[in-house]
């Protein structure tokens, strides 16, 4: 509960503060390069299968250090 409080204290401090705006970037400097771009729109299945295969060896590690005992 303190960390939850901590945190709406820390975002209204923040909120309430004016930063500067960022600095201008460089005279030919390109912020949107197309060789910088990587296609995950393209592979998005695999992300979510890893993630799906990520999660179900954590529940079944989980499950198997909570019924060692027995």
């Amino acid at each position: 509960m303190t960390s939850l409080f901590y945190n709406v204290i820390g975002l209204a401090v923040q909120s309430g503060s004016k930063s500067p705006a960022p600095p201008q970037p460089r005279p030919g400097y390109v912020v949107n390069s197309p060789q910088l771009q990587l296609p995950i729109d393209d592979n998005i299945w695999v992300l979510v299968a890893m993630g799906v295969l990520l999660g179900a060896y954590v529940v079944y590690r989980k499950y198997q250090s909570t019924n060692k005992a027995s």
